[in-house]
């Protein structure tokens, strides 16, 4: 779709750098752990499989896409947490294949392009490792970038068609950045349709637009899931997450006015601005009404980094944006020799890059900052295999934990969980236990934390629609007793129980402040 080429001379080249994508991101995924994040789309995933669907039968405010894909990597690999990095590392091939198709459509030398393309695919997918809904929707994100330049520069009329299905994957990724990138494609492409008058191109691109959206109705129906489901899930309540980070709510775990200083908005993404503020200034001084495709490939450019700037400004995790700098890089690069600017500033380019990917391949892929363990010894990591065979090749080290008084409650706790024949639930950020035991256990949420971030608490105006979803849950499933699984104190049944009306239980703690059960009793 993006290059008419000899196809065997590129498979060696393309075969060499989904290799290497592949093995950075499995390398990095399988150092350490931080539950909330690193199982997050695992038992999810495996809910599908076992016919739960995220929305219709459990709460989730992101990550649609996510858990399907999971679950076609877990249907095609089993139910292990190699099929689980499988992927994570497909989508870093994905977004470094794109890439490398993107930069030799602009006629860049191959070997500046594998170089930008192993530098991508180190710092994009690698930082967490596993499956994590903001860094699908930046990869789809990006990708839909690349498409409409593409599309724009090539006219053709497929690519146009296609524009449409990658936004609606980017946005069942994750609501943001995927929306401002959705709204800078739309207004871009009115100003080319109305510039050029490319009627049949318009033809095509609404086409797609209108297929993507009935194939998502389509689904829906399908699926047998509500629309009012999706639309409080996925639409409403994430709007109250983002404009209490907006605005600075108490509930918020950030505000973006408290990003607002010199440290934050420069220092943590300095090695964008070496290339983004040059950017800014080439477009601006070497404006070329002639050149209509290099105007359209920087304003698309510069208009998509803000967006993604802003977009992690506004996240509560840590940056994973950091492949941005060698996209921004190699575009610059294109200009300068649009311009046929010194050799000289292309070699800086190329030395920043390969500063900068160490530095942070060092900082998030080894030391997995990402994962807050870059204060930890992961040398005292164990083999989870110890754990459950199917956690096969994961060196389990957490910050919050000593591994092994971990995997000693763990163990215990999954071998309860097996040997109990009930119908039940379990309420963890241990979301692989599902998985790993190939079992039902009828989730409620992805994540809990009671400050509305995660799911409506008592205080919030779709804490009944929530209540009502979860009580849904556990009676048409017939469940007979809920577990408690965490670090300690992490989920507290008090919080629980505010789910349910007129409903008793009879609670026992199996080991102190981290695993519990509750056998739902008549009151």
């Amino acid at each position: 779709m993006f290059l008419k080429t000899d196809t065997i001379r590129e498979i060696p080249i393309l075969t060499g750098i989904s290799i290497y994508a592949f093995y950075i991101n499995w390398m990095s995924g399988n150092i350490g752990i931080i539950p909330i994040d690193s199982f997050g789309f695992l038992d999810s995933s495996h809910s599908i499989l076992n016919g739960k669907l995220p929305i219709r039968d459990f709460w989730i405010f992101t990550g649609l896409l996510v858990d399907y894909m999971g679950a076609f990597f877990l249907s095609i690999f089993g139910n292990n947490w190699n099929s689980y990095l499988f992927h994570s590392s497909f989508m870093n091939i994905f977004g470094t294949t794109i890439l490398y198709f993107f930069l030799k459509n602009f006629k860049m030398q191959k070997k500046y392009i594998v170089f930008y393309c192993l530098s991508f695919a180190t710092l994009c997918y690698p930082v967490s490792g596993t499956p994590f809904a903001y860094i699908h929707a930046f990869i789809f994100s990006l990708i839909s970038v690349m498409t409409l330049i593409l599309a724009i520069k090539s006219q053709n009329r497929i690519i146009w068609f296609c524009l449409p299905f990658l936004c609606i994957f980017s946005f069942l990724s994750m609501q943001t950045p995927s929306a401002y990138i959705l709204l800078i494609i739309f207004f871009i492409s009115i100003y080319y349709f109305i510039k050029t008058q490319d009627v049949i191109s318009l033809k095509y691109s609404i086409s797609g637009c209108v297929l993507s959206v009935t194939f998502f109705i389509f689904f829906m129906v399908i699926t047998k899931t509500p629309f009012i489901n999706f639309l409080y899930q996925y639409i409403l309540f994430p709007i109250t997450i983002g404009e209490g980070r907006l605005y600075g709510s108490e509930v918020a775990y950030l505000s973006f006015f408290d990003q607002m200083n010199f440290k934050r908005l420069i220092g943590d993404f300095k090695f964008i601005h070496i290339f983004f503020i040059p950017l800014i200034f080439l477009f601006i001084y070497h404006y070329n009404k002639k050149n209509f495709t290099f105007n359209i490939l920087n304003i698309i450019t510069i208009l998509s980094v803000f967006a993604f700037l802003f977009s992690q400004l506004i996240t509560a995790n840590q940056i994973y944006i950091f492949s941005l700098i060698p996209f921004i890089a190699a575009v610059l690069h294109l200009n300068l020799v649009q311009i046929n600017f010194n050799f000289k500033a292309i070699i800086l380019i190329l030395l920043v890059v390969l500063f900068s990917t160490t530095k942070f391949h060092i900082r998030y892929n080894i030391d997995r900052k990402f994962h807050e363990l870059e204060k930890v010894d992961k040398t005292n990591a164990i083999a989870a295999k110890e754990i459950h065979q199917n956690l096969k090749n994961l060196k389990w080290i957490s910050s919050s934990d000593d591994p092994n008084n971990e995997s000693r409650i763990l163990k215990k706790a999954i071998n309860v969980i097996k040997n109990d024949n009930r119908e039940k639930t379990l309420i963890t950020h241990y979301h692989f236990i599902s998985t790993v035991l190939d079992k039902n256990l009828n989730i409620l949420n992805r994540w809990y934390l009671w400050d509305n971030n995660t799911h409506p608490t008592e205080n919030h105006k779709y804490f009944n629609f929530y209540k009502l979803l979860v009580n849904r849950n556990i009676q048409s499933n017939n469940v007979k007793v809920i577990y408690l699984l965490g670090q300690e104190n992490e989920i507290q049944f008090d919080n629980v129980k505010n789910y349910f009306n007129n409903t008793c239980f009879e609670s026992k703690t199996i080991i102190e402040k981290r695993f519990s059960v509750h056998e739902i009793v008549k009151c």
